[in-house]
């Protein structure tokens, strides 16, 4: 491209990022009668939600894949466009493997002993008193704030359990929604989050919680049904590199494309935004911001069958172990049940508490399939040793998304507040770690996306009716 003799496009707002936040922002602006372009970095659309093909038809979710009662605006806005979900799989037994000796279950809390059950309730218990004084809007203002933002989580569970088995089930359960290891997380964080989220019992149940039902094509349908209808504003394949900001609008210059702009919203996680040049330097708090974020580590791994076998034997294909590689495995076969799909998580989230994984696991794909289907086999017999076949999908390698949920670790709440989302001139933010309520969620980018396209029609003095489903939300 000669920039010399190139001439912009105009658009009132670019968006950058095609994920169910930034294709959210566009779609509300675009009701609202403005002019929106999407710059997205990658070939397709969702950001970090992404069907994968299993064949004949049938995807598993590579990403973001769960939504439940209290997710408000990701449940309006699949009304709106149409999608319907399906419950997650829970019938039958579920199994707790530790130390060799395996129990079944039903329900969501694993067969414990009294002890330890009231380890477990005591630690619940504190948690949500404390995250009860965190307002959600601003954490940091919380009586209590520096000090639990300047200790980690994991930290926490250390000293204030009393049994090993209460911080290998905490461990599992917030590793896995948080996408980190615990040793690596604010406390603050995860306190804001279990009051953003309704409680420690909503954020890990599946039945009445926040992974009780799944979206029927895959979650990555909601950002193709978007990027539908907004047609040709949506580029791909183009990552930015440069924001230039003046008193009369902005220039984004990306690969395939360069646009001005009266305003700009960035859907990135702030680690992701650290990529793009911005003339002027963003504020110190914003730039340092983005440089101390961390994506989660956290990735999926699949195996397939011709059937969902487990449940002729009375399984729900759950699971809770200490193994090496399936510590928490979940039933992930589409809605008809015409092949089965065994999920679990792996990466360095878990890595406390003697769930360590070994170089080859993490970093080599057969040693890592052949743990993967050791462990099934412990778990569910001779029958899972013989997939058809083996899905990954990597977060930590991806091109244009440095890993999975993102995180904070110690001190960057208090340190730089509210930078995540407070505009900078025509610059917005968006992206579900900006969110108040559910962040981290598919939820959260929605909510993200909505109030960054506020934000932008207040700034610009232009104001539309909200949509029939918007009139439908409430509060979560």
């Amino acid at each position: 491209m000669n920039r010399s003799t190139y001439t912009p496009q105009s658009a009132d707002v670019v968006v950058i990022g095609a994920g169910v936040s930034g294709l959210t922002a566009a779609r509300r602006l675009a009701e609202a009668g403005r002019s929106v372009i999407v710059i997205e970095a990658n070939d397709r659309v969702g950001g970090r939600t992404v069907n994968l093909d299993v064949g004949d038809g049938v995807i598993t979710e590579g990403g973001g894949q769960w939504v439940g009662p209290g997710q408000d605006r990701i449940l309006a806005l699949m009304d709106e466009l149409g999608i319907e979900t399906f419950k997650t799989y829970v019938e039958g037994k579920s199994i707790y493997r530790r130390q060799g000796k395996t129990k079944l279950y039903t329900g969501t809390i694993p067969p414990l002993s009294p002890v330890v059950l009231a380890d477990y309730a005591q630690a619940q218990l504190r948690l949500e008193r404390m995250a009860a004084s965190v307002p959600l809007d601003a954490p940091w203002t919380a009586k209590n704030a520096r000090k639990w933002d300047n200790t980690t989580f994991g930290h926490w569970l250390d000293a204030n359990t009393f049994t090993e088995e209460v911080r290998l089930l905490f461990t599992l359960a917030f590793s896995v929604t948080d996408g980190e290891d615990l040793h690596s997380t604010s406390l603050l964080v995860q306190l804001a989050r279990i009051a953003g989220c309704g409680g420690i019992d909503h954020l890990v149940n599946i039945t009445g919680g926040a992974q009780e039902s799944r979206v029927v094509g895959g979650t990555q349908v909601i950002s193709l049904r978007m990027a539908e209808q907004l047609g040709e504003r949506v580029i791909l394949g183009s990552p930015v590199s440069e924001i230039h900001q003046g008193d009369e609008g902005v220039l984004v210059r990306s690969e395939r494309i360069d646009v001005r702009a009266d305003r700009v919203i960035v859907a990135m996680a702030p680690a992701d935004a650290n990529r793009i040049r911005f003339m002027p330097d963003l504020p110190t708090r914003r730039a340092m911001l983005q440089r101390r974020w961390c994506n989660g580590t956290e990735s999926k791994i699949f195996a397939v069958y011709d059937r969902p076998f487990w449940r002729e034997h009375g399984f729900s294909g759950q699971a809770v172990t200490d193994l090496p590689v399936a510590n928490y495995v979940v039933d992930n076969s589409p809605p008809d049940g015409s092949v089965g799909i065994l999920l679990t998580f792996v990466g360095t989230a878990g890595s406390g508490y003697g769930l360590r994984w070994t170089d080859a696991i993490l970093d080599d794909p057969e040693a890592r399939k052949a743990a993967f289907l050791a462990d099934l086999t412990t778990l569910f017999g001779p029958e899972a040793a013989r997939p058809t076949a083996y899905l990954e999908q990597d977060w930590t390698h991806e091109p244009w998304i440095g890993g999975c949920v993102s995180s904070r670790p110690p001190g960057v709440l208090t340190q730089y507040t509210d930078a995540d989302r407070q505009p900078v001139g025509r610059i917005h933010w968006a992206g579900t770690e900006t969110a108040v309520l559910n962040q981290g969620y598919i939820d959260g980018a929605v909510s993200a996306g909505e109030r960054a396209a506020d934000e932008v029609r207040r700034a610009s003095g232009v104001h539309s009716a909200p949509s029939a489903a918007a009139n439908r939300r409430t509060t979560a």
